[in-house]
């Protein structure tokens, strides 16, 4: 997971909560202006959203929308439609997420949002002070210190879900980063810690952001202090 910094809303969803009959649900299918666009609001906020995020899924960090899955991404909101505090309407509350292999027939197997339901959230990607919360180990098995934060990783969130292999597809992404620098360090003078400098700028600056990347802006940190 990493942070995600909210751009201005689209201008189509503003316009579309002054209507009398605005809600979440109503957003598939509406169009504010058929002439000038084919995108019901809710693909445009969608869009929108997979664009800030890097065309990652908020909370494994996956790439969508994806070729396969039904469905590919979906809007999912920090503070649940069943919580009186949240806003489904609220630009600020939405992020896009992946899939969560929400077909799956066992729930040991869903991630994400398919997993976590209704379920209060502690972590955050939208609060970058729980994101410094999260760490990771060489396997790939992402976790907390944090009691809370550690239960929405493993449990509401099932972020080391065996069954999709989310640790070993983390580990292969760092342990392919760590080659990279090894390499790049025998072929320059340049520090170790200025060559994790200069990559942690390319992940943290792509527009399409590299899948999983998470684990990667956490170890290059970790080893510029």
């Amino acid at each position: 997971m990493i942070v995600i910094k909210k751009n201005k809303e689209p201008q189509e969803l503003t316009q579309y909560r002054k209507q009398p009959d605005a809600s979440y649900e109503n957003m598939h299918g509406a169009k504010l202006n058929p002439e000038q666009s084919e995108q019901d609001v809710y693909h445009i906020v969608l869009d929108s959203l997979l664009r800030e995020q890097g065309y990652l899924c908020a909370y494994c960090l996956c790439r969508i929308p994806k070729k396969r899955g039904n469905p590919p991404c979906t809007i999912e909101h920090i503070i649940a439609q069943s919580d009186p505090n949240g806003d489904p309407l609220s630009y600020k509350n939405m992020v896009a997420v992946c899939s969560g292999n929400r077909n799956a027939n066992d729930n040991a197997d869903k991630t994400c949002d398919a997993r976590r339901g209704n379920k209060k959230l502690h972590v955050n990607p939208l609060d970058e002070s729980t994101i410094k919360e999260i760490e990771y180990q060489s396997t790939g098995i992402i976790y907390s210190q944090n009691l809370e934060i550690n239960t929405d990783l493993n449990d509401r969130l099932n972020l080391n879900c065996i069954s999709l292999s989310l640790p070993e597809t983390r580990k292969k992404v760092l342990d392919a980063l760590k080659n990279d620098m090894a390499k790049k360090g025998l072929k320059n003078n340049s520090s170790f810690r200025e060559r994790c400098q200069k990559q942690l700028q390319y992940y943290e600056t792509q527009e399409k952001k590299k899948p999983y990347v998470g684990i990667l802006i956490w170890w290059l940190k970790k080893h510029i202090k």
